[in-house]
């Protein structure tokens, strides 16, 4: 019996991305999708299938990071980790799960709690406060100046949706309010009345801990 033709194709990475995108990746079976990743190498569907050794696939996580570089080398074992955490934050995103409390909130926005320059985030929802899109409205010190209401809703109208959460982070680990982040808050929310989309809420993310404006009442009142 002849071998698959998806076989021949996977054996060079040029031509791994284009069997990928015109079979589609659900029918390539596991090695086959390993191999995609670890492109470049020697035989990367032997490098594959070392790596499962028969096992199922999800058991690839427990592989150390070591043992990936020692079996496929550097770069396609990066990939390999990055594609791994890829799959994993999307199982474990928010989907189609609305957004109903701040920590939900800070759940979403993680990537961003511990970031060393404060980002000042809008959040876009749908009706049933489904998170439609993530906007980073600025990045560095928070001011008046870098969070204009211009900024915050224009992409917001142009994507047609109905609220929107704000969020930004707090480097210093506290998520304490300032007197700025009230007064900007007070200002977008008022812009959001105006315009039609709701601010629901600004959450202050700093680390694992953060400050609710709705929870405290001062949005939503």
């Amino acid at each position: 019996m002849s071998k698959r033709r998806s076989v021949c194709y996977l054996r060079e990475g040029s031509l791994a991305a284009g069997e990928v995108l015109r079979r589609g990746a659900a029918s390539l079976q596991d090695h086959e999708l390993l191999a995609v990743l670890l492109a470049g190498g020697p035989d990367p569907l032997e490098q594959a299938r070392r790596l499962l050794d028969g096992r199922p696939l999800a058991l690839l996580r427990r592989v150390s990071p070591r043992r990936l570089e020692s079996l496929a080398g550097g770069e396609p074992a990066a990939r390999l980790l990055a594609a791994a955490e890829l799959g994993c934050r999307i199982l474990k995103g928010n989907g189609d799960h609305p957004l109903s409390s701040p920590r939900h909130v800070q759940d979403y926005a993680r990537t961003y709690a511990t970031a060393s320059k404060e980002h000042f985030l809008a959040i876009h929802l749908n009706a049933r406060h489904v998170p439609l899109l993530l906007d980073v409205v600025s990045v560095g010190t928070l001011s008046a100046s870098l969070v204009h209401p211009r900024e915050v809703f224009r992409r917001a109208i142009s994507e047609g949706c109905a609220s929107m959460i704000l969020a930004h982070n707090h480097p210093s680990g506290d998520p304490a309010p300032s007197p700025d982040d009230i007064e900007i808050t007070t200002r977008l929310v008022k812009v959001g009345e105006l315009v039609g989309i709701d601010v629901l809420d600004h959450v202050i993310l700093a680390g694992d801990r953060y400050f609710s404006f709705r929870e405290e009442g001062l949005v939503g009142r």
